[in-house]
């Protein structure tokens, strides 16, 4: 299994690639080539081209949540096909606001189902045996409660947004599960449990991708943390909303790294 970070928050220098605050990752695994996330603009598809990523042999797109800084660049993809699944929740591109600001998708429902084999799911899917979305995440810890961030809108009708759309995919290895955020809004230590329900393992071998702990006080870092030690047993690449006292502190008890564009993850399948 391969993961190429074509869009991240982070660059090097002497690398030569532009970052934003949105991520969107290359996957490689199982016979398949997926995109998870499309970033805040088209910026996935230049840093695509100067990595020789090929997304016209894209086979699925899955978005990990209908905000902007992650689903924005769907709307340029050079590709769409009815041959390329697009996998979300079916929340995912409910118009989303934050004080009157269109925090939502780039395409409507109805562009997702024109140009896609769009496949809208709570319940885990399965890309192939292997390679799993991850559906929408039951909350299994009391510190990561879901809360609002911004609106949403159906119909006439303007409702609080708990983000119910938020959520993962998993990646079965040989050298265990793996697990691919985008915000983790969901609450990481849940989506970790949902891929460890679905896969049927007691911990997690690695995790990347954003953890949303920025903001997170103490108490909710050290269980967090706490809760890392025990249930991931290899490296944390830790990138976009995670923040740096998050990451300080959890490389307390496991090994974490940044994601930055560019870098290719190399893991046996």
């Amino acid at each position: 299994m391969k993961i190429t970070i074509l869009a991240e928050n982070l660059t090097f220098t002497d690398e030569h690639f532009f970052g934003e605050p949105g991520p969107a990752y290359w996957i490689e695994a199982d016979g398949k080539h997926i995109l998870f996330d499309t970033g805040f603009s088209n910026l996935y598809i230049k840093n695509a081209k100067k990595l020789n990523v090929d997304l016209a042999k894209t086979d699925a797109i899955v978005l990990s949540h209908g905000h902007n800084d992650h689903a924005t660049g769907i709307k340029d993809f050079p590709y769409p096909s009815k041959n390329i699944s697009l996998i979300t929740h079916p929340s995912c591109f409910i118009p989303k606001y934050k004080d009157s600001i269109d925090i939502g998708a780039s395409i409507s429902i109805d562009e997702a189902e024109q140009n896609y084999n769009y496949i809208p799911s709570t319940k885990p899917y399965f890309i192939t045996p292997n390679i799993a979305f991850l559906g929408e995440i039951p909350v299994t810890n009391d510190f990561e409660q879901r809360t609002q961030v911004g609106d949403i809108k159906i119909g006439d009708k303007t409702e609080p947004d708990y983000l119910i759309d938020d959520t993962a995919m998993a990646i079965r290895t040989s050298n265990g599960t793996i697990v691919i955020t985008g915000c983790s809004h969901s609450g990481v230590c849940n989506i970790i449990d949902q891929a460890k329900n679905v896969f049927h393992t007691e911990t997690i071998s690695s995790i990347l991708g954003g953890f949303h702990l920025r903001s997170a006080n103490d108490d909710k870092l050290e269980k967090t943390t706490a809760f890392f030690k025990k249930n991931v047993t290899g490296t944390v690449y830790a990138g976009h909303c995670t923040g740096f006292k998050a990451k300080y502190m959890l490389n307390t008890k496991v090994h974490v790294k940044e994601p930055f564009v560019g870098e290719s993850i190399e893991i046996p399948d």
